[in-house]
């Protein structure tokens, strides 16, 4: 099953990034079984958004590559949040400039399903570049990258906003934004 995995690396930097990614030796590729991947400065520390074609695929890259080159390089640890896949969207082969990871809590399955079809009535942006979504605890996890802030924020305001209206929420939707400073393509070549 496909994951995503947003990875914050407290006190990490761009140039601690580029040197363990210089390091891979990936030729701007992710890493085998590797669908997307974003990063960018975030609260102070670095953070990376990945896809992954199943978990085992990032297990065995984290524990070949990531773990003993950020180590290497005096980066802590990261924390981890693992999304489960329900579904990927995945919309143009543009570079995003944006990832934004939005928590709604409370929403299951049907009651997402049912807002997305509200949400998305005219199809897939054409700024969107890539989406997943899928349960978390206590409620539902979306991962869009978009290839500009301003098209993510009409399209929250034309479609997000009015298509959430109703919803089932036991709480406010908790939005996170990545500006994009860093990207890789899938391993099979084609952009991510």
């Amino acid at each position: 099953m496909a994951v995503a995995l947003i990875l914050d690396f407290p006190g990490g930097t761009k140039e601690q990034y580029d040197a363990v990614i210089e390091r891979m030796e990936l030729d701007g590729r992710s890493g085998p079984g590797g669908l997307f991947h974003a990063a960018g400065s975030y609260q102070g520390g670095w953070r990376v958004v990945d896809v992954w074609e199943d978990m085992a695929s990032f297990e065995r890259f984290r524990d070949e590559k990531i773990v003993p080159l950020t180590s290497e390089l005096g980066m802590s640890p990261p924390s981890v949040r693992v999304l489960e896949i329900a579904e990927t969207k995945r919309a143009t082969d543009r570079r995003p400039e944006l990832v934004q990871t939005v928590f709604l809590p409370g929403i299951d399955a049907g009651a997402f399903r049912e807002r997305d079809q509200v949400i998305l009535r005219d199809g897939l942006p054409s700024e969107m570049t890539y989406h997943v979504n899928g349960p978390v605890e206590d409620g539902w996890l979306v991962v869009d990258a978009w290839d500009s802030k301003a098209a993510r924020d009409r399209f929250i305001e034309t479609n997000i906003r009015p298509g959430m209206e109703g919803a089932a929420l036991t709480g406010p939707p908790v939005f996170e934004d990545l500006v994009v400073e860093a990207t890789l393509t899938s391993h099979a070549g084609a952009p991510a």
